[in-house]
């Protein structure tokens, strides 16, 4: 019972409010319309064009129109945001009654304001299937619009297109299914509206009229619809669409009885222009403002005067008249019009009542000028550019999927190829981002390339991936066909199109097709996201393109939880902030505490920072990029050998709580003979932190031929540095001084506390690579580096990439005496060859991330499980109340300025860095990932990066974007008010 009285007090409530809210309308609208004279109110059916990029000239002249005939509104064809916002606020001042401010912007101002943003044409938006996001696509053309003061747009377009060939398939129309081109319509009108500018549709079409009867010259018309073409409309009425604006068209005129033909003077184009508007509100419902472009008057009466025209679309029931010449004597024609006939007074009354109506609910009832300041930034801001991303996204359609080759969820094991088919102007937008999931090579092909040669290069590649570009010729396209003929059928080709309407017609032809409708960033960075499975696959054909191509079809899939690319605000973090990130790596190269760096950031899934800076070595000759390989050092620890200790784990292969003797009976007879591999994993074994080791195998500045060579040969296969090989003996050497080594003092009967040491690591890599019966480097690469896409994570990078693409790590004048370049920095795990549990991992960026966001996904990634969430969780934990380490992982310590990490990062943040300047933090609670790789030690040793705080300063920055980031939208959008009834006179 209390809570049925409680429910009616609340729908009590909200009636009231909504009542209250009718009369405010009420009452402004009323007190404004009893202050006008008829002058007045025949000047609010006005409203006056402005021409493009006006000159002084044309302002003034529709300035003296605001003045002398209180016009009820401007429209602006094509303008700067600054002039448009200068001439409104000057329009709007000189006016004692609110104008419309009105706009083509069907899809964002970018259609009719320089230097700024457009939003995916109408097709584009047609091809998405959750028509809420055509809603938020309203939504931010009415942002854009009100920030520049534009509260009127003669949009959406409601046309529905039978024709593919029509023009309007590749600008205008949502498609050419009725249902589909209804929903979008009323979702994008309604996001206008709900947000305070009002909606026009245009083009609303007749195909045929007959004249009823023909009283003082003015016909009485019953016109015939399309049926089809009419529903969106209907739609739109229903729904409460604010204006129409009917087109002019031109076919035989029918009438009721002979004579009538002799009384109508008007034209097939004047009758469906002027005429349908009045017949729409009385036999469709349509409750909005009938807007009519007198621009589009043909003919009107053989012996048509000055303001006639005007006249003769007011009596016809129009409620807005566009495009008059000559105001003044059009409003002297309808004043002697209304005096003369009750029913015309009436009629004005009613639709100067209306026009207000509608200028309240703009928000037109309070003044807000439109602010200069910042005014571009404002109007491109983050919402602009994350919504123009997410209908691109959305839109994109898998035509054909026969195999179900797409999302491709395996990677390992494939060669990838790319065939660009704009020669000329090779796009490396799409091959970049392409890059960041596979190692594909880059081929491209135009009318005279060599099949032949281009079929040698791809005999090896499994995956082919196609790009088809607007330019691209049919002949391009048929020598394509050509090409992949040459092939061996057993490959896996993705078509991606990007708005080439020649190959979709073909399309059908295909089993593994992609369209993008249209060749833009978005749609190039989002095509490889999709095929990869980064994002899902949401899109459908809004229009036939071919037989077996039919409206409405797509192939979806849902995914797989890659990393995918965004702008920080799609995560839920302030963009403005992040540039302070640019800064601090600017100071760190600046006072030489590293030549360059790459710094990655990903949350919710979603890389929105990943940036390359300075170069590989303080000369500047070779900059830093996105493929730049670094060697990770300590991060090793976690990136590999902890990664095999987790597989052993997970599958029963060993039990942290035994001793490590327990698997490696050989230390049963040393000192580490009771050491478990938990205290090993959270470095309290009581380990040496540090036994150098090169020292014993090179006598003075000699080194041993025991164990080196300058030449690689059988006899000595481990590369050491670039002209150093060792032979494998030296490992069963370093094996003999790790169990040799004495372990730190502790009183007697307790346990060894924390004591960070690279031993414990090289134990566990003997210990793996015994119980998996195959080299850690190799075990790795196959069972987790490949499958994961991280195609540069691995050890040994010489063996498959150029030492150019590898930062180098320093001059060492103390061992190897030479430059440290593609192999090891760390000298013990130099003298392994590179491959050791502690150091001599290498990877970009990109690739390590891969592995942060899996453990960051409790062990899932790219549609694979590699780790059960409850493994995850236990070596991610903290272990001990008196350290902060977790099983291998390294943690944050709350509240220390000694903490490795932000004193921002939560509890649960895992993650280690690495000597050379490296390191990877993985925040569950913010769900974020943050990669820092440099060669800070080149050319020497120097602290200045650690010093500076580097790492952790960027990484608050980090948290700081998330801690700032707010959904409204801001503060500078939000523009001060007057008085509406504030007087010019």
């Amino acid at each position: 019972m209390v809570k049925k009285v409680f429910l009616s007090f609340l729908f009590l409530g909200c009636g009231l409010a909504v009542a209250h809210a009718q009369t405010r309308k009420n009452h402004w609208v009323d007190s404004v319309f009893h202050a006008l004279t008829v002058e007045e109110k025949i000047g609010q059916l006005f409203m006056v064009t402005v021409p493009p990029n006006a000159n002084k000239d044309e302002l003034h002249a529709v300035n003296d129109a605001i003045e002398n005939h209180d016009v009820g509104g401007v429209i602006f064809q094509y303008e700067t945001p600054t002039h448009q916002a200068q001439a409104t606020n000057s329009f709007q001042a000189a006016s004692r009654i609110p104008l419309f401010i009105g706009q083509d912007a069907e899809w964002g101002l970018g259609q009719s304001v320089d230097s700024t943003l457009s939003l995916p044409r109408p097709l584009v938006l047609g091809a998405i299937k959750n028509d809420s996001m055509v809603y938020l696509a309203g939504r931010e053309v009415a942002r854009q619009m009100k920030v520049l003061g534009v509260n009127l747009n003669f949009g959406p377009t409601a046309d529905v297109s039978s024709n593919p060939q029509d023009p309007l398939v590749s600008y205008r129309s949502f498609g050419e299914d009725k249902v589909n081109v209804a929903a979008k319509a009323t979702a994008f009108m309604r996001g206008l509206q709900d947000h305070g500018v009002l909606a026009c549709a245009k083009h609303f079409t007749v195909k045929g009229l007959t004249v009823l009867d023909v009283k003082n010259d003015i016909p009485t018309i019953k016109p015939t619809l399309d049926s089809v073409k009419a529903y969106p409309y209907i739609k739109l009425f229903e729904s409460n669409l604010a204006g129409v604006m009917p087109a002019a068209s031109t076919f035989p005129l029918f009438y009721e009885s002979k004579n009538l033909a002799r009384k109508n003077n008007f034209d097939a184009s004047t009758l469906s222009l002027f005429f349908t508007g009045e017949w729409l509100k009385g036999k469709l419902n349509f409750n909005g403002l009938v807007f009519v472009d007198l621009h589009q008057v043909k003919t009107v009466t053989e012996k048509i005067r000055t303001g006639e025209a005007e006249m003769f679309a007011f009596q016809a029931g129009n409620d807005i008249l566009i495009g008059s010449e000559q105001i003044g004597p059009a409003i002297r024609k309808i004043k002697k019009l209304v005096k003369g006939n009750d029913a015309y007074e009436s009629q004005l009354d009613k639709t100067v009542k209306k026009i207000l109506a509608f200028k309240y609910d703009a928000g037109l009832a309070k003044r807000k000028p439109v602010i200069a300041d910042n005014l571009v930034a404002r109007l491109n801001g983050s919402s602009a550019k994350l919504m123009n991303q997410k209908l691109y996204e959305a839109a994109i359609t898998v035509v054909n999927n026969t195999n179900q080759v797409l999302p491709l969820k395996v990677v390992d094991n494939k060669h990838f190829a790319y065939i660009s088919s704009q020669a000329e102007e090779p796009n490396k937008e799409f091959f970049n981002v392409l890059s960041k999931y596979a190692n594909a090579s880059y081929f491209t092909l135009d009318e005279k390339s060599d099949l032949m040669e281009l079929s040698d290069g791809l005999h090896d590649q499994e995956v082919i991936v196609v790009g088809i570009f607007p330019q691209t010729t049919t002949a391009v396209i048929d020598r394509l066909t050509q090409l992949l003929k040459l092939l061996t059928p057993a490959r896996e080709v993705i078509y991606c199109d990007f708005g080439n309407e020649s190959f979709l017609k073909t399309a059908g032809n295909y089993p593994t097709v992609i369209t993008a409708y249209a060749n833009t960033p978005e749609t190039l960075r989002a095509v490889p996201q999709i095929i990869f499975g980064a994002l899902p696959a949401q899109g459908h054909l809004p229009f036939t393109a071919a037989p077996q191509l039919r409206s409405g079809q797509g192939h979806t899939f849902a995914s797989l939880k890659r990393l995918s690319y965004s702008i920080p605000e799609d995560a839920g973090m302030d963009g403005r902030l992040l540039p302070k990130i640019d800064s601090i790596v600017s100071e760190a190269i600046r006072m030489n505490a590293t030549p360059g760096c790459q710094v990655l950031v990903a949350r919710h899934g979603k890389v929105i920072y990943d940036k390359n800076f300075g170069a590989l070595t303080y000369d500047k000759t070779s900059p830093v990029s996105s493929e730049t390989i670094y060697d990770l050092a300590s991060l090793t620890k976690v990136s590999a050998t902890l990664q095999a200790v987790m597989f052993m784990y997970e599958h029963g292969k060993i039990d942290l709580h035994k001793k490590i003797s327990f698997y490696l009976p050989e230390l049963k007879n040393t000192n580490k003979k009771d050491i478990t591999l938990l205290e090993i994993l959270t470095h309290q074994a009581g380990l040496t932190p540090f036994v150098p080791m090169w020292n014993e195998t090179v006598k003075d500045t000699t080194f041993l031929p025991l164990y080196y060579s300058r030449k690689r040969d059988a006899h000595y296969p481990l590369q050491v540095s670039g002209n150093l090989y060792a032979a494998p003996n030296i490992r069963d050497s370093v094996w003999s001084w790790i169990a040799k080594s004495k372990l730190v003092e502790r009183p007697a009967r307790t346990p060894f506390a924390y004591k960070y040491s690279d031993l414990g690591f090289l134990m566990l890599q003997r210990l793996a690579e015994r119980l998996l019966n195959q080299p850690l480097d190799e075990f790795l690469h196959q069972n987790l580096y490949e499958p994961l896409g991280a195609y540069t994570t691995g050890y040994l990078p010489l063996s498959r990439f150029p030492l150019q693409s590898i930062a180098p790590t320093e001059d060492d004048k103390i061992y190897r005496k030479t430059r440290i370049a593609g192999t090891v920095h760390d000298e013990r795990a130099a003298m392994m060859g590179g491959v050791a549990g502690h150091a001599g991992l290498f990877s970009n960026a990109t690739d390590l991330a891969k592995l942060g966001q899996m453990l960051l996904q409790e062990g899932e990634y790219g549609g694979l499980r590699y780790y059960r969430k409850s493994t995850v969780q236990t070596f991610t934990a903290k272990q001990f109340d008196k350290s902060r380490r977790g099983l291998g992982w390294d943690k944050p310590v709350q509240s220390d300025w000694n903490s490795p990490t932000s004193l921002k990062a939560s509890p649960k943040t895992f993650g280690h860095t690495g000597f050379t300047g490296t390191c990877m933090w993985v925040d569950p609670e913010f769900d974020l990932v943050y990669i820092f790789l440099s060669n800070r030690v080149y050319p020497d040793r120097s602290n200045k990066l650690n010093n500076a705080n580097i790492r952790s300063r960027i990484q608050d920055v980090v948290y700081d974007a998330i801690f700032a980031y707010c959904g409204e939208a801001p503060d500078d959008d939000k523009e001060p008010e007057q008085d509406v009834m504030s007087s010019r006179r």
